[in-house]
């Protein structure tokens, strides 16, 4: 197109690209006719060239700066005029609940907050460690809580030992916690607490008092509980299990067996063995004997 006009040929005035040149003043018109223009020199625009650059770059770099803040402000105007209801929502049936929650986790950005009360399945394990590693590679922050039994269970410590590898907080408390996950501060899954919980139903909850009254109550039990990097080593000089002392002193707080079993996330059968177990040990015949024995020995005094 310059090159035409360069030579003087005649350029009809809707020919793709004039209008460009006309504007950054490369070309101007010649009068009297319509369809003859001008070349000129490229060092006389140049000046005007770079300041139209210079004003789109200003105003683009203006837009981007308030974007965040806009976009913000339109995110409080959108959350204010949700319906009430869609701020706590009833899920029911497992895959429901796993498919919301495998929502969050995929855009969470920030922190991932998981308290487990009760014992988690190899399988569970295994598909949560890609998940959450991948989750801490893109720069997010992991803090876990567990009951101070899974200690000694070798699949939870291998997934703890790797995760907390990868840059993931793991602790545990010796005592009862409320289940909770928490994504990003901004939406939180809890149990549903009306009868008898059940673990294919949950309460999604997306109301930001509600999530930080939620974040608060896990941050009071982490900060009481204690640092775990992964398996921790038997120490023989102790009769009891991590296990078998969560259970001891569940016992010893006026709960039954099934009471016990229920808030440590373990089968009753399980922790029935497990008390006969300890029994035979001990070579005493009854329970009774047992927390007697529990109450005035060592192992009482360990913190796990």
């Amino acid at each position: 197109m310059y090159s035409k006009i360069l030579d003087g040929k005649s350029i009809d005035r809707e020919t793709p690209g004039l209008a460009e040149l006309l504007t950054a003043g490369l070309v101007v018109e010649t009068p009297p006719r319509k369809d003859t223009f001008s070349a000129v020199e490229p060092r006389y625009s140049a000046f005007k060239v770079i300041q139209q650059i210079h004003t789109h770059l200003s105003a683009l770099a203006a837009y981007t700066g308030e974007l965040p803040g806009f976009l913000a402000n339109l995110q409080g105007q959108f959350e204010a005029s949700r319906p009430p209801h869609e701020s706590i929502q009833h899920l029911v049936g497992r895959d429901l609940v796993n498919e919301h929650i495998s929502q969050e986790h995929s855009t969470a950005c920030h922190e991932i907050i998981s308290a487990q009360p009760g014992q988690r399945r190899p399988e569970d394990l295994k598909f949560s460690f890609g998940r959450d590693r991948r989750a801490l590679e893109q720069g997010a922050q992991m803090r876990t809580l567990y009951h101070s039994s899974v200690r000694r269970v070798a699949t939870v410590g291998d997934w703890a030992k790797n995760m907390a590898a990868a840059g993931a907080e793991i602790r545990t408390f010796n005592g009862r916690f409320p289940r909770s996950i928490i994504f990003d501060r901004r939406v939180a899954f809890i149990p549903v607490h009306t009868g008898e919980p059940s673990p294919d139903e949950a309460v999604m909850v997306s109301d930001p008092l509600m999530v930080a009254r939620i974040v608060s109550v896990f941050d009071l039990f982490w900060e009481r509980a204690t640092p775990w990097h992964g398996r921790t080593p038997s120490d023989k000089s102790l009769v009891t299990t991590a296990s078998t002392r969560a259970i001891l002193r569940e016992l010893c707080a006026g709960r039954t067996q099934a009471q016990a079993a229920k808030n440590l996330g373990f089968g009753s059968a399980w922790v029935n063995e497990q008390l006969g177990q300890l029994r035979r040990k001990l070579r005493v015949q009854t329970l009774n004997e047992v927390i007697y024995w529990w109450a005035t020995s060592p192992d009482h005094e360990v913190q796990d």
